[in-house]
């Protein structure tokens, strides 16, 4: 079925399994009429998920998108030979996907390059397997790309969850530009749609990065001057466990996003105030590597900081920090902790 021409109904797709209740399992979005008011069809809307190996959530990402009641959806999943199951649901699901398949691939973002390659809506939307849409997000993404024909892109909010899909906060997402975007992301891919323009110009995913995909390929599509604009009733959900690769990978986070913050200091055509910011950034990304015993890194980027400003341009509390670090990440962390309940006496 490449196209899904009409919203679906609960009765529509296979049932829950047993104990399953709510969103995505026992209740669905508002549907939309067919077409529009003036009787022009709905933007197409292209969702593309790569999977791997997280049969155990899957099923309620697949059917976070099927239940938006969007009558205009072209669903894709490009899933990398998973061994755990996610076969089985993907092929429960097939008769709804416009295209899918279960072959080895070279990591998430090859994935996603695969299908955004594919994809031919309007908006094009990523998310992945582990993680969820909130109700009639679909439908606020269309209505605010139509009454902002120009932007880039479309963006919502993000909340964290648990295993079980339980609220934990909500992510501080706010309003995409160069400084904002670094050093954490501005907004996450959960909650953004991309116009088709970007895309259509070439724009993919850097597949040399293990974390912060979303948040670089924002990054550059900011300094080429596309818009992102927010829209309200955009949610989406950040699923937070302990084999989600935002929990395991905090150190490659952590040099990818000092890559980013560098980049944007490089850049000599932005405001001094950006530039400005993209330093300070460095700095406090190098600190927190020390500050949270990833002593190797700590150096590595103390010595790009060297190469950038020379040894003269780094203030002393570094230099003693380097030092320290090659004590070791072991002895560096009991310092610090032994530094830590120091200060809790002295309160």
């Amino acid at each position: 079925m490449p196209i899904l021409t009409q919203a679906l109904a609960l009765s529509d797709l296979p049932a829950p399994p047993p104990g399953r209740t709510g969103w995505p399992w026992t209740e669905l979005s508002s549907p939309l009429p067919p077409r529009q008011p003036d009787g022009s069809p709905w933007p197409l809307l292209s969702i593309v998920t790569p999977s791997y190996n997280q049969a155990e959530f899957l099923e309620a990402t697949i059917r976070s998108v099927l239940l938006q009641g969007y009558p205009n959806l072209e669903y894709l999943l490009l899933d990398g030979g998973s061994t755990d199951g996610s076969f089985a649901i993907i092929q429960k699901y097939a008769p709804f996907l416009a295209f899918w398949v279960s072959e080895r691939d070279r990591g998430q973002s090859h994935a996603l390059n695969k299908g955004f390659a594919r994809a031919t809506g309007d908006l094009i939307g990523w998310q992945n397997s582990d993680d969820t849409y909130e109700p009639n997000a679909f439908a606020s993404a269309a209505r605010t790309w139509l009454a902002n024909p120009d932007a880039g892109a479309v963006y919502g909010g993000v909340n964290y969850v648990d295993i079980a899909h339980r609220f934990l906060a909500k992510y501080p997402v706010c309003q995409p530009t160069v400084a904002t975007t670094i050093p954490f992301a501005s907004v996450t891919n959960h909650s953004v749609f991309y116009a088709a323009k970007v895309l259509q110009a070439g724009e993919r995913i850097d597949e040399t990065l293990q974390h912060c995909m979303d948040q670089e390929f924002h990054l550059r599509l900011l300094l080429k001057g596309y818009h992102f604009q927010f829209a309200p009733g955009i949610a989406a959900n950040w699923r937070i466990h302990p084999a989600a690769k935002s929990t395991r990978q905090m150190e490659v986070w952590a040099y990818e996003a000092f890559q980013l913050c560098k980049l944007v200091y490089q850049r000599e055509d932005l405001a001094p105030a950006v530039r400005q910011h993209a330093r300070n950034s460095l700095y406090g990304l190098c600190l927190d590597n020390f500050a949270k015993g990833r002593v190797v890194l700590f150096r590595q980027t103390v010595r790009e900081l060297i190469e950038l400003w020379g040894w003269r341009g780094l203030a002393p509390q570094l230099w003693w920090k380097y030092a320290l670090s090659w004590l070791g990440a072991s002895n560096v962390r009991y310092l610090l902790a032994l530094k830590s309940r120091l200060k809790l006496l002295r309160s």
